[in-house]
């Protein structure tokens, strides 16, 4: 029974949470999510949030780092102690025991020692690994509704999980609400203004069912770990305590507390977010007394779940409460518990989990006594409880909206077995909710299996909790507010001071870690720019998903709808481009030196920088899904080839062949960084290669066609030669004669690679870089099958075994088949094989043969006389390309300017890394947009970006210089994108927006 069953693995470390303290300030209405002042009117939506938060701190009481009162101090009540809070939480934790025979404590198994993980879920969105589990109150006002939701589980990495790796990952689903709150478990706290928090705890408990649990190969290094491969259990139960905050030093920090857990077997009759076991709960709670515990009796011995049961030191360790016993409710003894069970060293090795030896059996109900001081707990004989403890209930259009409703799964123990109840009498403390058919309480009868259920439905705004009789089980409930009427709102109304006002005022006043660590909701530039990304991340379908935005969950269904409407309002083009007919018509070379694989690895960093390119080229060659609508309205497309083009338009991951190319192009660029961090780490410097579609066939070492060219089957079929693995490169033979040699060394990109790796592992001495320091954290645009395996990895590269890996990372998303042999996900290679199936099996028309792009120029260029390229001459188009060309150095200067100024520093909170993310997205996708819609001088062409430089981007070494530099080119970039009618504000609110904040880090940029 999860915690009691064999086998089990015990884990300490710490635990952070980034858990947003403003709403706890009791300024808040949860009718409207609306921002209170200290005097309880609203903060005006308009208002900037720096003015909000601004009255917060006055709002105070104040106190300082000791906990005490003081005015000038730098704590305020009013924004809590990490009014920047994320919702983010990690763990650091090792297994430090194992058991496989009940008390007897092993820590020579080669799991101990080993990595304990609890991440978040895999965003699809965005690709991401390293992602982070979430923490947010279901009821703000409340310490007892704080609520975890961990994505994804593992354990057994030793450091990096490319070079030890994990021996079990898996999905986990569902919220994990808090359970047991201790209020006494550590020591007095005084008078600090945090007390109450600091001596606290709290039990979670999640489940990884066998269906999400992946073992990995090498759990078989572990004796135990192969025990849990033979249990007869339905997965994994992982329960952890937090306890122990240590008091914050300076605000806007996160959390930190004292984590110890268990993982054991699980069985499908056992909850998964509540302790198993029959329950023993406190007639009072007090300082120094017992608390909630959890036991189970066997034949020979009886097991304890003492988590949180004794009060503890400040080291985090029970003091002495003497020995205890457990007896029935008639006084016979059952199991003697002698205070050396829980004072020893064993006791901090099993996290808790104390056996004892039996003394006898038990058929009536439990007590837990302490000899010496009459302390006992009591057992709950009947035991009512829920998974589905923290519930956000959707408000519902009218009182008889059934669409909203949540279903409640009860389940029933008796003495700690599944039994039927009848009876049970549900109530809520406020009457928010609907429970069943009528406000207040609702009856509940379980079966034979201890399963019964109950419905819930939203009347009022605001929170409640929902109590459970015979036990300790209750559910936070939170009713988000009527906001329907939004629904009534046209599309047209929809603009961005509607969507600030509505939705992202209240989560600019009340948190500031969005402009601090993403980008401000109020800036418009941004909004606009990722206007699809946040409707992806509040999509209503993600709400139990750790990547969902807001991480306080409590964004309302019409809401999310109106920044769908949103969307598409930034997705309607200007103008629609059409044609018309004319009116007048009638075996790879060996690496063997350092400073050859250096060259070749600046060539396979041009290889992946122009493989990105003519990818995006393509991509942007395909209309946006708002031109394709157009196009469905007007009859030039049918709704079916909008789909296969655009999917539908990022309402859900389906976003057709043009995101599929984007998709891909995004990898090629994480192939780019991989490639120059293994040069990096070689001690050369970032290399940034200057791609001329004009020559680039001739100076490349593979045999390939590369071409700025617009979707067809034609550039499809280039892509797939490009992407196709080496054993697909056939050499030529004419009878016994065999092709002359081919002056490229390389065959393909898979050769190149081969190469590469091969010199990686023969070349001496090649790693100067130390341990940890192999480039920033970064974790975009990487593949789920990572995430499933590897969900720690960043990119890193420090030595030969990451160096490898990263190589195994390009080939396998390129060619597939390396790191995971018979993945289910498409290569790059597959990937185009599949998009030139859906292109010649597309619908088509009355009108003729669909055409998926417009009608771009092939290599375009602003230059004159070059015949392998086509100059673009109508002056606005010009225009046009020289700003995107201009955007494009920056994005690269940028790039190369965080390698040398912070080569191991992290990408994804870097601004320089950070800007030359929104210069692609802000500047040169939009500019790409309008280029391939805009004539390009040449009849029946359009134009399209060349991705041309005038100069080599190259680092520059003063810092304060290189932020000069950027400003200028920034200002006169925005400016200039000012001066042309054709481009949309949002540019040049972009490049001002960048110009604005390096402005602002002065002559010190690098503690910016």
């Amino acid at each position: 029974m999860s915690v009691f069953d064999l086998p089990r693995l015990h884990f300490r470390g710490t635990a952070v949470s980034h858990l947003p303290t403003g709403p706890r300030n009791g300024l808040l209405d949860l009718a409207t999510n609306t921002a209170l002042t200290a005097d309880g009117t609203p903060f005006p939506a308009e208002r900037p949030a720096g003015e909000y938060h601004d009255h917060l701190d006055r709002s105070g009481p104040r106190y300082d780092a000791t906990g005490r009162p003081n005015t000038d101090g730098p704590f305020s009540a009013a924004k809590g102690t990490n009014f920047a809070g994320s919702g983010h939480f990690s763990i650091d934790a090792r297994i430090v025991a194992a058991e496989v025979r009940a008390g007897e404590i092993d820590t020579s198994d080669p799991v101990i020692g080993r990595a304990v993980d609890m991440w978040g879920h895999y965003n699809p969105y965005l690709a991401t690994t390293a992602n982070r589990a979430r923490v947010f109150d279901v009821d703000p006002s409340s310490d007892r509704t704080t609520t975890l939701v961990v994505g994804q589980f593992g354990f057994g990495r030793d450091g990096r999980s490319h070079d030890v790796g994990y021996l079990a990952t898996g999905t986990v689903r569902g919220f994990q609400p808090p359970r047991w709150h201790n209020d006494f478990h550590g020591p007095d706290a005084g008078d600090h203004w945090l007390a109450k928090e600091l001596r606290r705890s709290v039990v979670h408990q999640f489940v990884v069912t066998e269906d999400d649990l992946t073992w990995l190969d090498d759990a078989a290094v572990s004796p135990v770990v192969q025990r849990f491969l033979e249990a007869e259990a339905a997965g994994l139960a992982v329960q952890f305590a937090l306890s122990h905050l240590s008091a914050p030093a300076a605000p806007d920090q996160p959390g930190r507390w004292l984590l110890r857990g268990t993982i054991a077997p699980w069985h499908e009759h056992e909850l998964r977010t509540y302790p198993a076991g029959r329950l023993l709960l406190p007639e009072a709670e007090e300082a120094g007394a017992l608390h909630s515990a959890s036991v189970e009796l066997a034949d020979d011995h009886v097991t304890l779940n003492l988590i949180t049961a004794l009060p503890t030191s400040s080291a985090g360790s029970p003091v002495d409460v003497g020995d205890l016993e457990l007896r029935t409710v008639s006084g016979r003894l059952v199991a003697r518990v002698p205070r050396q069970a829980y004072l020893g060293p064993d006791y901090d090795l099993a996290c808790g989990v104390v056996t004892v030896a039996a003394e006898s059996a038990a058929d009536e109900g439990l007590l837990l006594v302490a000899v010496d001081s009459r302390m006992s707990l009591r057992e709950q004989e009947v035991n009512i409880q829920t998974d589905d403890a923290s519930l956000v209930l959707e408000h519902p259009r009218t009182p008889d909206d059934a669409d909203h409703d949540a279903e409640v799964l009860v389940r029933s123990y008796v003495r700690g077995r599944p039994r039927a109840v009848h009876g049970i009498t549900v109530r809520s403390d406020v009457d928010i909710v609907r429970l069943g058919a009528e406000p207040g309480s609702s009856f509940v009868d379980t079966d034979d299996t201890g399963l019964g259920r109950f419905t819930l439905r939203g009347a009022k705004p605001g929170t409640t909790t929902v109590r459970l009789p015979m036990g300790a089980g209750c559910l936070a409930v939170r009713v988000l507010p009527d906001d329907w009427r939004l629904d009534a709102i046209d599309d047209d109304e929809v603009n961005f001071e509607l969507v600030h006002r509505e939705v992202f005022a209240f989560y600019e006043h009340m948190f500031s870690f969005m402009k601090e660590e993403v980008f401000s909701l109020a800036d418009r530039c941004k909004v606009e720019t990722y206007a699809k990304l946040i409707w992806q991340m509040c999509d209503p379908r993600n709400k139990a998903m750790t990547y969902y935005m807001p991480p306080t969950r409590d964004l309302s269904e019409p809401k999310a709808r109106l920044l769908l409407k949103y969307l598409r309002a930034q997705q309607k083009p200007d103008a629609v481009l059409l044609t018309v007919p004319t009116a007048d018509r009638s075996g790879h070379t060996r690496i063997t030196t350092r400073d050859e694989l250096v060259r070749v690895l600046r060539e396979a960093a041009a290889v992946e920088l122009a493989v990105m390119l003519q990818y995006l080229y393509a991509a942007y060659s395909v209309p946006t899904h708002g031109a394709g609508l157009e196009y469905v309205r007007r009859d030039v497309w049918t709704p079916e080839q909008l789909q296969l083009a655009c999917g539908d338009g990022g309402e859900t991951l389906d976003e057709g062949i043009r995101s599929m190319l984007l998709t891909i192009a995004r990898e090629e660029m994480i192939h780019f960084l991989l490639v120059n961090n293994i040069l990096i780490a070689l001690g050369e410097p970032f290399h940034v290669p200057c791609i001329d579609f004009g020559t680039i066939n001739h100076e490349l070492p593979v045999p390939l066609d590369f071409s700025l060219e617009r979707l067809g089957l034609g550039s499809v079929e280039r892509f797939t030669l490009i992407e196709q693995p080496e054993n697909l490169v056939d050499d030529l033979r004419r009878g016994d004669t065999v092709s002359p040699d081919d002056p490229h060394p390389y065959g393909s990109l898979s050769e190149l690679y081969a190469a590469i790796r091969d010199g990686l592992r023969h070349i001496p001495d090649l790693f100067g870089v130390e341990k940890g320091r192999g480039g920033g954290e970064h974790h975009l645009f990487l593949r789920e099958s990572i995430n499933q395996h590897h969900p720690d990895y960043q990119l890193e590269v420090d030595d030969l075994p990451s160096a490898l890996f990263a190589i195994d990372v390009i080939t396998e998303q390129g060619e597939g088949g390396v790191l995971e042999p018979g993945a289910d996900e498409e290569s790059h290679y597959t990937s185009f094989l599949r998009i030139g199936e859906l292109l010649r099996d597309a619908p088509t028309s009355g009108a003729g043969p669909w055409r998926p792009a417009y009608p771009v120029m092939r290599n375009p260029t602003l230059r004159h006389g070059d015949p392998a390229r086509e100059t673009v001459t109508d002056p606005d188009a010009r225009t046009v390309m020289e700003l995107f060309n201009r955007a494009y150095f920056l994005t690269l200067q940028l790039m190369a300017q965080h390698f040398a100024e912070r080569p191991d520093g992290s990408l994804r909170r870097s601004d320089l890394m950070n800007a030359a993310i929104d210069m692609m997205t802000g500047l040169m996708r939009p500019l790409a947009e309008l280029l391939v819609t805009m004539p390009s001088g040449r009849r029946g062409r359009t134009a399209g970006p060349s991705f041309e430089l005038t100069e080599q981007p190259a680092p520059v070494s003063r810092p304060d210089v290189a932020r000069r530099a950027l400003v200028r080119r920034l200002d006169e970039l925005a400016a200039d994108c000012g001066k042309c009618a054709l481009v949309p504000a949002k540019v040049g609110e972009m490049s001002a927006f960048w110009a604005d904040h390096f402005r602002s880090q002065g002559a010190n940029p690098c503690s910016a």
